[in-house]
């Protein structure tokens, strides 16, 4: 399992307050998300542990033909809650049918490379203002997005949550780990502005970004937690294990493309069936089906899965089975070398990069 979270009781102040959402006190019931172990890389950094993000939104009232925050106030709302409840001055912004902020802070490690409470605590709170705001306003808003930058190393953290995966979780309609598992984790660095820090400038979360995004995630997740166990029955092994999950839209044709490269000793088929399989539950779950093509890519056993979206239908319905997709699916895929130059790995000239793989994996802690 992934490391405990540290529960956190919020509750909204009444006082003064003449809105609708001030005359229902609601207690709300957070957590903090504990990064663990952020480890600062020349391009960027990463968790070194898996992420546990227990964070339920409260259950606010729903809108009436009257909104407590206007469309044009989103950005300035945010600001407000987050300075008036949680002295923290961020800058709010809306991008199409996103609502985000961004909050700056001296340093986001610790001496001992970690994330400490207090960060966690701020995410927590800005992403409950930025909900607070986003359900009870007159503007169409789909996505959340809190980020947190430093200025000692430019490194940034960034949070972000569906709105209806929201209101789901309030009404029960998912479970915790269901919760957890369906926001996004982001790391990385960031370049300043020159222009200074309040010119920034948010992207608008589109839904098959957020689910390619999400489908690598889970993997990622999964195959943490499964190495974890296994280290626990047995002698850990050093491995590597790298997974990314892009949207490609190229004319009129839109795929859905996953690329992983895993050292982990298994089956041959089974890195191309657990994509597959996490593929099914996530795009079953959010009901999406504006595609036309999946990817999947196996570079360590050269493999290549593609199916059309008539095929995945024909899968997710029971139509056909794992093993008529592999044997009428699957081909050759790529070489370990050009899989490792996509992942920023610059092997030279080696002319065996099954050769090479051995010490990358054992490279990393």
């Amino acid at each position: 399992m992934y490391p405990q979270s540290t529960p956190l009781v919020f509750e909204t102040k009444d006082e003064g307050r003449k809105t609708k959402d001030a005359r229902n006190k609601k207690t709300f019931f957070g957590c903090v998300p504990h990064f663990s172990s952020l480890v600062p890389r020349p391009s960027s950094f990463v968790f070194r542990n898996a992420i546990l993000f227990f964070f339920l939104i409260s259950a606010l009232p729903g809108c009436g033909p009257k909104y407590t925050y206007l469309a044009d106030a989103v950005p300035a709302s945010i600001q407000q809650i987050c300075h008036d409840e949680y002295k923290l001055e961020v800058i709010g912004r809306v991008e199409g049918k996103t609502a985000g902020a961004l909050y700056y802070v001296d340093d986001i490690l610790d001496d001992k490379g970690q994330i400490p409470k207090e960060i966690h605590e701020k995410m927590g709170q800005i992403m409950q203002a930025v909900t607070r705001v986003s359900l009870s306003t007159d503007l169409p808003v789909d996505y959340c997005v809190v980020v947190i930058r430093d200025r000692a190393h430019l490194n940034e953290l960034t949070i972000t949550r569906s709105l209806d995966d929201t209101k789901r979780a309030n009404s029960d309609a998912i479970g915790v780990e269901e919760s957890i598992n369906r926001t996004l984790f982001g790391q990385g660095k960031y370049q300043l502005p020159s222009d200074g820090e309040k010119n920034f400038v948010m992207k608008e979360v589109k839904q098959e970004y957020f689910l390619a995004e999400q489908i690598a995630q889970r993997v990622r997740f999964g195959i943490a937690k499964d190495s974890k166990d296994t280290a626990e029955e047995a002698a850990p092994q050093q491995s590597l294990t790298l997974v990314d999950g892009v949207f490609n839209q190229t004319g009129t044709e839109r795929k859905f493309r996953f690329s992983i490269l895993s050292l982990k000793t298994e089956e041959a088929h089974e890195p191309v069936l657990n994509i597959l399989k996490t593929i099914k539950d996530v795009l079953g779950g959010y009901q999406f089906y504006d595609f036309d093509s999946i990817e999947v890519l196996d570079y360590l056993n050269r493999q290549k899965l593609e199916i059309s979206k008539q095929v995945f239908l024909d899968y997710q319905n029971k139509k056909i089975t794992e093993q008529e997709i592999l044997d009428k699916y699957l081909t050759e895929s790529q070489t370990m070398q050009e899989a490792f130059k996509l992942f920023g790995f610059n092997l030279g000239d080696a002319p065996d990069a099954a050769e090479a793989a051995p010490a990358i994996g054992a490279a990393t802690p």
